[in-house]
């Protein structure tokens, strides 16, 4: 199992490069809301995943990692 990440650390890890792959995953729906977690690889290999937050807040992340990601 990954080991937990905050967005912000991850963010910086992002910007840095860092991030080789991304995924979003969904938790599971609480009281009819979507709740999804992103789960990260390094180019060092290792694995990393945040914490379930509310699908419009951390797809947000996913798109920033993303522009990250050309940018380097």
């Amino acid at each position: 199992m990954p080991e937990e990440i905050d967005i912000l650390k991850l963010e910086g890890l992002a910007i840095n490069g860092m991030v080789k792959e991304h995924t979003l995953v969904d938790c599971k729906e609480v009281g009819g809301v979507r709740v999804s977690k992103l789960v990260v690889r390094l180019t060092t290999g290792e694995e990393y995943e945040t914490p379930c937050y509310e699908y419009p807040r951390i797809s947000r992340v996913y798109v920033l990692l993303s522009k990250y990601k050309t940018m380097t």
